[in-house]
């Protein structure tokens, strides 16, 4: 029996114990056999044979696998993990259904582990915000988990950190890995890719460009053209966000002409909102709207579509199309800010709204503020910059303030 099977028999025998609510040492008595010497084997410290197995299995009411269905359900974990690497997630969602049905008799084998960091990390990519609680057993027993395993659990508590808008705590999560002596293939890719994410986020932008381009060449190498086009999407995040809009307009020309085949309609939608907002920000809004038309069903699932279009029809004085568009928008359910982005939008173009268009503005700070959204505070502070530069108020030097701490602009960073 090698030493990663003895820890993970004997990170089983404590779980179920436990579970069982059997003291160490009554449980070692029934053996029978020295509580010290059993303490030993419970943390991998002692080999256990194969006779004793059998009897603690019994006592522990654990089922008896072999050896071609722990090889099987392995194998599916693997597939299920290397489906999301690849965002085939129809794919990894049917898979992961069928896992789900063994979870008794996995949570109950060897596989408890990988089982629950399979969870962990499919939780994760389909419930960016949501609580995870299957990283219990991840934690207690880290101790049992292979090199691999803990840099893949590592690397996804960095992005659940991610997702939940706290790109410095996430950066440290993922700098641990970077100090590692090895990686782990896929796992690596996805490393360099989230780092550039969080660092887009927080202003580091040439240490994002280094790791977005390494995020890029590891796809490439292993044919992920799928995550090559996101990446290449960040590039282009990255120039607007150094005020060169040109070039990352030509980044996304680019990037569609070579990878739409690869992406689905809400692939392409998300790459062309930001497009979109690369070229709202810079106020080019014949090219915004050329951007928009290409848009492909379902874009009304992404919020910050709907700013950009408002915006531009605004600022082209289309304003009866801009009327028939926010009458349109009303069907489809949005965020508060975008509702009430739409409202200020609505009454920029109405002589005497300056103070409903401040109080809506001051009202839309508290509920970003609650809620902790910088990309929708950039449109916020903006506002409120335009509308106390217009009345020569000193407020807005407070806001300009305000938004030279914040980094991004609304712009959806992955799929």
């Amino acid at each position: 029996m090698n030493t990663d099977e003895i820890k993970l028999k004997a990170a089983l025998i404590r779980k179920r114990r436990i579970e069982l609510n059997w003291k160490q040492e009554a449980f070692a008595k029934s053996l029978p056999m020295a509580n010290s010497s059993f303490s030993e084997m419970e943390r991998g410290l002692r080999p256990i044979t194969e006779e004793l197995y059998k009897t603690i299995i019994n006592k522990l009411e654990l089922p008896s696998l072999n050896k071609d269905w722990i090889e099987d359900h392995k194998t599916l974990m693997s597939l299920i993990k290397e489906k999301l690497y690849f965002c085939d997630y129809e794919t990894a969602s049917s898979l992961f259904k069928k896992l789900q049905r063994q979870e008794k008799l996995l949570n109950n084998s060897i596989l408890f582990l990988e089982y629950n960091l399979t969870c962990f990390i499919y939780n994760i990519t389909y419930n960016n915000c949501k609580e995870i609680k299957t990283d219990k057993y991840l934690k207690k027993y880290k101790d049992c988990l292979d090199y691999a395993q803990i840099y893949q659990f590592i690397l996804y508590q960095g992005i659940l950190e991610k997702n939940l808008h706290h790109p410095a705590k996430a950066l440290t999560y993922f700098q641990t890995l970077f100090d590692y002596p090895y990686s782990v293939n896929y796992f690596q890719d996805l490393l360099y890719y989230q780092s550039s994410i969080c660092l887009i986020q927080i202003g580091h932008l040439a240490l994002a460009h280094k790791y977005n381009n390494k995020a890029e060449m590891l796809f490439k190498e292993n044919n992920n053209f799928k995550r090559v086009a996101f990446s290449q999407m960040h590039e282009a995040i990255i120039y607007a966000h150094e005020n060169h809009p040109t070039e990352a307009g030509k980044i996304y020309e680019t990037l569609l002409k070579t990878y739409s085949k690869y992406l689905t309609d809400q692939d392409i939608n998300i790459i062309l909102s930001n497009a979109g907002n690369n070229y709202v920000s810079a106020a080019q809004y014949e090219k915004a709207q050329n951007i928009y038309k290409q848009l492909r069903s379902g874009w009304q699932t992404i919020p910050e579509i709907f700013y950009g279009i408002a915006w531009t029809l605004l600022h082209t004085d289309q304003l009866e199309e801009l009327d028939k568009f926010l009458i349109y928008c009303k069907q489809y359910e949005k965020n508060k800010f975008i509702e009430d982005m739409l409202q200020i939008i609505d009454m920029q173009r109405t002589p005497n709204k300056e103070k409903e268009i401040e109080s809506k503005l001051k009202a839309c700070e508290k509920y970003l503020n609650r809620e902790g959204s910088s990309e929708g505070m950039i449109f916020v502070y903006e506002q409120l910059i335009q509308y106390y530069e217009t009345r020569s108020i000193v407020k807005q030097v407070k806001y300009l303030k305000k938004l030279n701490e914040l980094n991004k602009r609304g712009m959806q960073y992955d799929q």
